[in-house]
């Protein structure tokens, strides 16, 4: 570390630099003193247990994405967006660039350390290996651009809730005692979207809670992923690329319009529209806090968010039909060991042969999401209890010293140190050595140096130097993860099969050479080159299921795009190609913000009797429908719901 200049103008321009830099937030902000709320909305809610309910044991209940790490080559561009993509106010082209970085950066490392904590308590709540987690590296490309990918193989697993998960600081430092929405000390303001599958409200194309800063950003990167996965099924493959973390999508959009789309409060009814989690900049308990370094086993983050947001999750899990939302996910798994088996899995079929291949192939998927719960529990051990979590916790309560440094400061009056501490809330986040030795500067220059302004210099200097390797330490906790061996026992039907592998590849080789090896026939086969239609539409689409003469004919899933773009998905039974008896229908109509959703039966490919229809912005309504018209209100009493389970599948009781 280089020692402060001490010529006259060196003094004078670093004096400057951090006036500039502290000015403003000390001014505005020497009557408040940083505060947050004690709670976040969710903790009024009473908890209760998970309902039981079948599910396949191929599917997990929550994954938990979340960013983890930055690539070289994204860093400079991940900062600017940033910057650029401010929630809480503009920043001012004078914060320094270093500094701004920095917060970017820290942005990263909590997140992965908040995460943990929302991993423990649903991990606590729900059964064994159902929770997992997908930490995202952010990467730049020439094609995707600025973008994330997971580093696990946990987004493979059918899921029936995905909860991306950040915190966020305001990247300007000098704002930071004011009222924009910051990390920092013991307060956090963090930010969530969950989402399950379309299937579950097809008008929200399966958004279902999000940060309002999130919301139109998240449901533009759902509608693109939404048709990728249709052209990708017209063409005959299954699409596996992963989307971006949300907030990374929010940072990638440059100069979008606003959707206006309809949104409720938390627990509301009605109409369908997407839950906001406000932007709450949430205080945890100083006490707990600062002693942070030598007492973890009180986790302040719970009772401020974590407790009543694992309560919201429940909630939702308990309303929420797994089998709808993991269906076309539990397709798609099945298509990695055998594209024939995936085909017949529309049909749904009753036959024996189905029914022991499909037994077979979901044990091997449950296997391999055991392997991600261990990969999971090791990715928590290691963050909240090893070296990463060591370092984090003592730069929280670093931060939370300084901050209260700063508050009583702030209601002492005493503008010229407040300046000071502003300064040195910043050279935690910097990266340059200049940036704490422009702080010590103005220190030493205001002849009010004390003692807890010294303590923070002091504590400053050591924190920044622990940010800039918790990089580092993340990568050694992570990197033996993937090559640790792990044994997973499978069973199905009278058997039992111990896998043992290191690392997640391995283990994946060893279950396609199991299942290659173990697999019976099928007297059940599909027609992969059957049509069908949708009568609005001028040109046919595919179907995947029961088929007579190149025409969809029985159970199965059909997709149909017009020469405009427009597309329409149906589940259900179809005759002649075209969609009759009961199914479920989802039509993407042009200059329409959300699509239309129409549940019950259909005849000659058209809504025919009562129905079940759910729009955007509007309560969902019963209909009774005559070749494709509304002609009033339906009758609840014949209503057929589309069903998506399977009597092939095995299934348990969920009841941890």
């Amino acid at each position: 570390m280089s020692n402060p200049p001490t010529s006259l103008s060196s003094f004078v321009r670093l004096l400057a630099i951090a006036l500039l830099v502290g000015l403003t937030g000390a001014i505005s902000g020497c009557a408040g003193t940083a505060r947050g709320v004690d709670t976040s909305v969710y903790s009024r809610l009473q908890p209760a247990p998970v309902a039981e309910q079948k599910s396949s044991d191929a599917a997990a209940m929550v994954v938990i994405r979340y960013p983890a790490m930055i690539h070289e080559y994204a860093e400079n561009l991940f900062a600017s967006s940033f910057a650029i993509n401010a929630i809480g106010g503009d920043v001012p082209a004078a914060t320094a660039k270093a500094q701004t970085s920095r917060i970017a950066q820290s942005l990263v490392e909590k997140s992965s350390y908040y995460a943990m904590s929302l991993y423990r308590e649903l991990k606590k709540v729900l059964p064994e290996n159902s929770v997992l987690l997908s930490p995202h590296i952010i990467a730049w490309d020439k094609e995707r651009q600025l973008h994330s990918r997971p580093i696990l193989a946990s987004e493979q697993i059918p899921t029936v809730l995905t909860i991306d998960f950040n915190i966020y600081s305001f990247p300007d430092v000098s704002k930071m005692m004011d009222s924009p929405p910051v990390t920092f000390g013991d307060l956090v303001t963090p930010m969530i979207v969950v989402k399950s599958s379309r299937w579950i409200r097809p008008p929200l194309s399966g958004l279902l809670i999000a940060s309002p800063p999130l919301m139109d950003s998240t449901w533009r990167q759902e509608r693109e992923e939404s048709d990728k996965q249709i052209a990708a099924r017209l063409n005959g493959v299954t699409r596996t690329e992963v989307a971006s973390l949300d907030f990374i999508a929010f940072l990638a959009e440059r100069d979008k319009s606003a959707l206006g789309l309809p949104s409720r409060g938390t627990g509301s009814q009605g109409s369908v529209a997407v839950e906001q989690y406000p932007l709450e900049k949430i205080q945890m308990n100083g006490s707990i806090v600062s002693n942070l370094e030598t007492d973890f086993s009180v986790d302040p983050f719970d009772r401020g968010f974590v407790n009543g947001a694992s309560t919201r999750i429940v909630e939702l899990l308990n309303s929420i039909d797994h089998d709808r939302a993991t269906f076309l996910a539990r397709q798609a798994a099945l298509n990695r060991f055998d594209a024939e088996l995936a085909q017949v899995f529309f049909v749904q079929s009753a036959d024996e042969s189905v029914r022991a291949r499909l037994q077979l192939a979901e044990a091997l998927v449950a296997a391999e999401k055991e392997f991600l719960a261990a990969q999971s529990n090791s990715i928590y051990d290691g963050t909240y209890t090893g070296n990463y979590g060591i370092k984090m916790r003592k730069i929280i309560a670093a931060e939370y010293r300084m901050l209260e440094e700063r508050r009583r400061l702030a209601r002492k009056q005493n503008m010229t140190t407040a300046i000071a501490v502003v300064a040195l809330a910043g050279s935690v986040y910097g990266a340059v050595a200049s940036t704490a030795a422009s702080t010590a500067a103005v220190v030493a220059a205001s002849g009010a140096v004390m003692a807890g302004s010294v303590w923070a210099l002091h504590k400053s200097f050591g924190t920044r130097t622990e940010s800039e390797e918790v990089g580092r330490y993340f990568l050694a906790r992570m990197a033996p993860t993937f090559d640790r061996q792990m044994s997973v026992q499978m069973e199905w039907l009278e058997s039992k099969e111990l896998i043992t592998a290191r690392g997640f590849a391995e283990f994946r080789n060893k279950t396609l050479s199991l299942y290659q090896a173990r697999v019976r026939s099928m007297t059940v086969s599909v027609d992969r080159r059957c049509q069908f239609s949708y009568p609005g539409f001028n040109q046919p689409g595919r179907w995947f299921g029961a088929c007579n003469d190149g025409q969809a004919s029985g159970r199965g899933y059909g997709l149909v795009r017009s020469g405009s773009g427009e597309t329409l998905e149906f589940i259900g039974t179809a005759r002649a190609g075209l969609a009759s008896g009961s199914g479920g229908m989802i039509i993407n109509r042009r200059n329409q913000l959300g699509p239309t959703y129409y549940e019950g039966t259909f005849s000659e490919g058209l809504p025919n009797g009562t129905v079940r229809v759910e729009r955007l912005g509007v309560s969902p309504a019963l209909r009774q429908y005559k070749k494709g018209k509304d002609v009033g209100r339906g009758d609840p009493r014949q209503l057929q719901r589309l069903s998506f389970t399977p009597t092939t599948v095995p299934t348990r009781i969920l009841n941890p």
